[in-house]
């Protein structure tokens, strides 16, 4: 059991909160927790989506494939001072 829920509990063995307000803590503490994930699985689904279109995009600017990039980073580095 998590520790959140231990102390919830814990606090209505003490007598501090009812069993009703211990319920509704925990149903908060659930749908929180719930959200997250569902916030998780939305982004992981859109970057998912996004990956092909981003791969096309870095085909159309750099020709090369990855000594293409290569040659774009020194001459950055070399435009700020780099090796």
């Amino acid at each position: 059991m998590k520790t959140e829920q231990q102390a919830i509990l814990s606090l209505v063995a003490q007598g501090r909160i009812t069993p009703r307000d211990a319920e509704r803590l925990l149903a908060a503490w659930n749908a929180g927790r719930e959200e997250r994930w569902a916030i998780g699985v939305c982004a992981a689904a859109c970057v998912a989506q996004s990956l092909p279109a981003l791969a096309h995009l870095a085909h159309q600017l750099l020709p090369g494939g990855l000594p293409g990039l290569f040659h774009a980073a020194l001459a950055a580095t070399y435009w700020v001072g780099g090796a």
